[in-house]
């Protein structure tokens, strides 16, 4: 459990640090949070489907990663092209290499290659890591508008301010750990 929330914080980072060039408005990080839900949710039935309907039946489970990543890129592609006919009004450029870069899909999905897991339990798990994703970006925003606005030393402006945040929020999240026993 901790490496899911470990995963999931600097995903969340990493994602939110590469949106530091401009100002994030309200929609453009929901868009960006529900883009990676559905992301890492579909990709973590494509690799189960993948793995019990194709690498394990030809026994050459050793190419999960090489036939995961594919499969990521294509949904990285082609979700926002997807969200862009579904709602015109979405800003979804830029989201394919922030989707590319998502850290957690391609975890889960190995995570998901390895174990022996019902169909229920993966899509469960993949949409409960899609919505804790879509918090801690939502998280890190509320983070980085408080801070702003707060009185806060020169030194810890801007990106230590930030990763102290993104520690804290690990121990606050890493609480849950065991929560969900096996």
């Amino acid at each position: 459990m901790n490496d899911y929330i470990l995963v999931l914080i600097s995903a969340a980072l990493v994602n939110h640090l590469c949106r530091l060039q401009q100002p994030i408005s309200r929609l453009h990080l929901h868009v960006h949070g529900l883009a990676g839900a559905l992301c890492i949710a579909l990709g973590v039935l494509g690799a189960q489907v993948m793995m019990r309907g194709v690498l394990t039946p030809l026994r050459i489970q050793d190419l999960a990663l090489f036939l995961l990543l594919p499969w990521l890129a294509l949904l990285a592609w082609g979700l926002p092209r997807l969200m862009a006919k579904w709602r015109p009004a979405w800003p979804v450029v830029g989201l394919p290499a922030l989707l590319l870069s998502n850290a957690v899909a391609l975890g889960l999905g190995l995570q998901q290659t390895r174990d022996d897991s019902t169909w229920v339990t993966t899509l469960l798990q993949g949409l409960l890591a899609g919505g804790g994703f879509w918090l801690v970006l939502i998280l890190f925003s509320d983070l980085r508008q408080r801070s702003a606005h707060a009185d806060i030393p020169g030194v810890l402006r801007g990106l230590p301010i930030e990763l102290i945040g993104a520690g804290v929020m690990a121990m606050a999240l890493s609480g849950f750990n065991g929560m969900f026993g096996q």
